[in-house]
């Protein structure tokens, strides 16, 4: 366990090491490259069980739905990160990052519309999960800082950022 979250914040030390222009042609015309999304995550401390719970219900089983239609490739949910961004103490306890690995740019852009349609398809409610009924996710928890990376395995041996929120 304590590997994969050394590994986790490994690679997301990485992707905050490595820079880029968002408005790059280069990087926008590499359609066949995995895209990663990394979105910084603030949860009000005492409703942190509530958020994970919110989080399981909602953004996991969206994105394990993505996945078996092939947008996604990959996704993690780090909490106990210590995400190293204005705002944030390190090893803060209430501090998470959700990271997507897309198939390409299009899945990426394309990936509001998929996640969706597939909120619409999926049950309301998960068996077994904690919900906390009548609250909303900015009730739960904020967004702090988002982030879209590019590989660029052959090039330079890592990634790099196209958009900065």
């Amino acid at each position: 366990m304590k590997g994969r979250i050394f590994a986790g914040l490994f690679l997301c030390s990485l992707f905050l090491v490595v820079g880029g222009d968002a408005r790059s042609r280069d990087a926008m015309g590499k359609p066949d490259k995995p895209v990663w999304a990394l979105e910084f995550v603030q949860v009000n401390p005492e409703k942190f069980w509530g958020a994970m719970g919110y989080l399981d219900d909602n953004w996991m089983r969206v994105r394990a739905e993505a996945k078996k239609e092939g947008a996604v490739l990959d996704y993690h949910r780090i909490d106990n990160a210590g995400i190293v961004t204005p705002g944030h103490k390190w090893g803060d306890p209430n501090s998470i990052v959700l990271m997507t690995e897309f198939k390409n740019m299009d899945a990426f852009m394309e990936s509001e519309k998929l996640f969706a349609s597939i909120r619409e398809r999926l049950p309301k409610s998960t068996p077994g999960v904690f919900k906390p009924r009548g609250l909303k996710p900015e009730d739960l928890y904020e967004t702090v800082d988002s982030r879209v990376f590019v590989e660029e395995p052959e090039v330079n041996g890592g990634f790099k950022l196209l958009a900065k929120r």
